[in-house]
C-alpha cells in the first residue's frame, strides 16, 4: 500500500533494545526521576526546527510531489487558493481572500489578495494558477495525483500522457482578471475550495510566453510563493529559510527549517534522543516500540486517512448479491485484525472514511459499523440461499506479495470458513501481475489500498469506488429508443456510479473496509503548532520553539 512505502523507517532489535535499557535507567535521562520526555531535551535558543521525516524531500515541485518528506517541503515553498487548519482540516484563506459559488455549486470563483507575491518580487496572479494547473494536466501520470483535477470541466485527465498543447480543449479554469480566477466543475462539490488546498494545485512560476516546461523543476531554478523559500540542499539536509516576500510574514515565527536526514530509524531516534533534532514523523514503529513509546509525552499516534478494503467482483455470482456481501464484511473481526494480526499498529475501519471526512454530520452510529456479528452474517447467507455455507463457490481472494497483506488475508479467509463454512483460495501475485489480474478481473474478491488526498467525502469515495469499475460482460436489455451502443454506456455508468454519501456506500457494500493506517510521531514540548492530523500534514507556517519552554514538575 502506498502508506506502507511513505513510512519507509523501521525499527531494529537494537533499537528496540536500547529503548528497553533507556526505560529502566530511568527514561534515558540521569538523575533519579526518570522523565516524561523521551531522551534529553535541550531547549534550542533559536527559531530553527529540526526535522527528521522519513527522508529528505526529492522534489520541491507540486506536480510531482506524491508524498512526504516532498509534500511537506511544497506545502512551506507554495501557497495555493487556500490552506488547510492544521487542527480542523476546515480550508482557510490563503492566496484566495475569498471565494464562492453558484447555487448547484459547480461553478467556484475565487477572489486574490493583491499581496501575494513570488520570491522574485512579481505579484501572484490567477493566470499563474492556470498555467500550473494546464501544466501539470501536460505531465500526465508522471504527476502522481492528477486524478484530483478529473472534476474540472475539460481536464481529460487520461491513463496516457498528452500531447503538448496551448490549452486544454474545453479547461474549465479562467483568470477573468489578474485577481479573479473562475473554475467550472463537472458535478456539484461542496467540498471544492478544500480540494484546492491540496499541493497539486498549488501555483508554480511559468514563463507566460512558452509553453510550460514538463520536467520537475530543479532547485536552482525555483521561485516560491509560500511562507519559506529554498536555501540550500546536499546529501545531509535541506535547509529552508523564512520568506520576507511572503505577504503574511508577521505571522510566520520559524527563521529555518532544516529536514534532516537519517539513515535509518535507529538513527532518527538516536538524534531525537540526544537532543539533535526536535521531531521525528514517518517512520514505521514496531509493535514493541510503540508500546515502549506509548509512556511518553512527547509520543503521538492519530488516525492516518490510508484505508486498506477488500473489493468486490460483482460480475461474479454470488457477490453480485448485497446479502452475500454483507454476511462476509460482518464475519470479520477487525478488533482481532489490528490487534493480533498487525500488532496494534493500525485502526479497525467499521466504515470507509475516517470521522473527519465522512461529510457534515456522523455517518452512521456506534452500532452501526461494521463490526463482527456472527448471527446476521449465517443469516444474511442462509437468505442468498447458502446456509451453513452449502453450495457457495470457493472465494479467490486476491492480494498483492507482502507478508503483512498475506497475514491478514490467512485471518479473514480462517474467520470466513470459521462463521460461515466458506473455503478461500489466496491468490498471490507480483505487483505488476496483481494489477494485470485486477484490470481484467480475474479474482473474486481484491486486496485494495488508498491513501486519501483530501477531507472532501466524495472526492475520496470517487478514489475508493472508481479504481476497480466493473465491465459490462453481457450485453444490456435495449433500451425503447436508444441504441443499443447508449445502452451499453448507461449500463457502464451504472456500474461504475459514484455514491452520493458514504452511508450510501456502507449500504451498497461494493467493497468492505478492514483498517486504518495510524500515524506515529515525536516531537519535543518545547515545540507548538505542529499538530498532527488525518491528512498527516503539519503546517511549518504554524509551528514555533518556545525557547523559554520549562518542564513543570509533578
Amino acid at each position: 500500500m502506498n502508506s506502507a512505502n511513505r513510512r519507509n523507517l523501521s525499527f531494529t532489535y537494537a533499537s528496540v533494545f536500547a529503548l528497553i535499557i533507556c526505560l529502566i535507567l530511568g527514561g534515558c535521562l540521569t538523575g533519579q526521576r526518570p522523565s516524561a520526555y523521551y531522551g534529553k531535551v535541550v531547549v534550542p535558543r533559536a527559531q530553527e526546527f529540526r526535522w527528521s521525516d522519513g527522508g529528505l524531500p526529492r522534489t520541491f515541485d507540486p506536480a510531482f510531489a506524491a508524498a512526504p518528506p516532498d509534500t511537506d517541503a511544497v506545502r512551506a515553498l507554495f501557497e495555493g487558493l487556500t490552506d488547510y487548519d492544521p487542527k480542523t482540516l476546515e480550508p482557510v484563506p490563503a492566496v484566495a481572500q475569498r471565494w464562492e459559488s453558484s447555487p448547484d455549486g459547480r461553478i467556484w470563483t475565487f477572489y486574490l489578495r493583491e499581496d501575494a507575491k513570488w520570491t522574485n518580487g512579481e505579484a501572484v496572479t490567477a493566470s499563474d494558477f492556470v498555467r500550473s494547473w494546464e501544466r501539470t494536466l501536460r505531465i500526465g501520470p508522471l504527476a502522481p495525483h492528477t486524478e484530483l483535477f478529473s472534476n474540472i470541466e475539460g481536464s481529460g485527465v487520461s491513463s496516457k500522457p498528452t500531447a503538448l498543447s496551448a490549452t486544454p480543449p474545453g479547461f474549465g479554469v479562467q483568470a477573468l482578471s489578474d485577481h479573479v480566477l473562475r473554475v467550472r466543475l463537472q458535478e456539484p462539490d461542496s467540498s471544492f475550495p478544500a480540494l484546492v488546498a491540496h499541493p497539486v494545485f498549488r501555483p508554480v512560476k511559468l514563463a507566460v510566453t512558452v509553453a510550460p516546461h514538463t520536467h520537475p523543476i530543479e532547485p536552482g531554478e525555483l521561485v516560491s510563493n509560500g511562507a519559506f523559500q529554498l536555501s540550500t540542499t546536499d546529501n545531509e539536509h535541506v535547509l529552508l529559510e523564512r520568506a520576507n516576500t511572503y505577504w503574511d510574514e508577521a505571522s510566520v515565527t520559524l527563521q529555518k527549517v532544516s529536514f534532516v536526514s537519517s539513515s535509518s530509524a535507529e538513527d532518527a531516534l538516536a538524534a531525537y534522543q540526544s537532543g539533535d533534532i526536535d521531531a521525528v514523523t514517518n517512520a514505521a514503529f514496531e509493535p514493541l516500540a510503540l508500546k515502549l513509546l506509548a509512556g511518553y509525552q512527547d509520543f503521538r499516534r492519530s488516525t492516518f486517512g490510508a484505508l486498506t478494503y477488500y473489493s468486490f467482483n460483482n460480475n461474479h455470482a454470488p457477490f453480485d448479491d448485497v446479502r452475500v456481501r454483507e454476511a462476509l464484511a460482518l464475519a470479520i473481526d477487525r478488533e482481532r485484525v489490528s490487534r493480533d494480526d498487525l500488532g496494534g499498529a493500525t485502526e479497525p475501519a467499521g466504515k470507509f472514511l475516517p470521522e473527519v471526512m465522512s461529510g457534515e454530520k456522523p455517518v452512521v452510529s456506534k452500532t452501526e459499523l461494521l463490526e463482527q456479528d456472527v448471527k446476521r452474517a449465517r443469516d444474511l447467507l442462509a437468505e442468498a440461499g447458502f446456509s451453513n455455507g452449502e453450495g457457495f463457490p470457493l472465494v479467490r481472494l486476491l492480494i498483492n506479495r507482502n507478508d503483512q497483506q498475506r497475514a491478514v488475508a490467512q485471518s479473514i479467509a480462517a474467520m470466513w470458513r470459521n462463521v460461515l463454512n466458506i473455503q478461500t483460495e489466496l491468490v498471490i501475485k507480483n505487483w505488476d501481475e496483481y494489477e494485470v489480474a485486477a484490470r481484467s478481473g480475474d479474482y473474486d474478491v481484491i486486496r485494495r489500498g488508498v491513501v486519501m488526498q483530501t477531507t472532501g467525502e466524495l472526492t475520496n469515495l470517487k478514489m475508493l469506488f472508481e479504481r476497480d469499475p466493473q465491465p459490462v460482460v453481457a450485453e444490456p436489455v435495449p433500451t425503447p429508443g436508444k441504441s443499443p451502443e447508449a445502452t451499453k454506456t448507461e449500463e457502464l455508468a451504472r456500474r461504475t456510479l459514484q455514491f452520493s454519501s458514504e452511508d450510501e456506500a456502507l449500504k451498497e457494500l461494493r467493497a468492505m473496509p478492514i483498517y486504518f493506517a495510524s500515524s506515529f510521531a515525536l516531537v519535543k514540548p518545547y515545540v507548538s503548532g505542529f499538530d498532527s492530523n488525518v491528512l498527516d500534514a503539519p503546517s511549518l507556517k504554524k509551528t514555533r520553539i518556545d525557547t523559554n519552554w520549562i518542564e513543570r514538575k509533578p
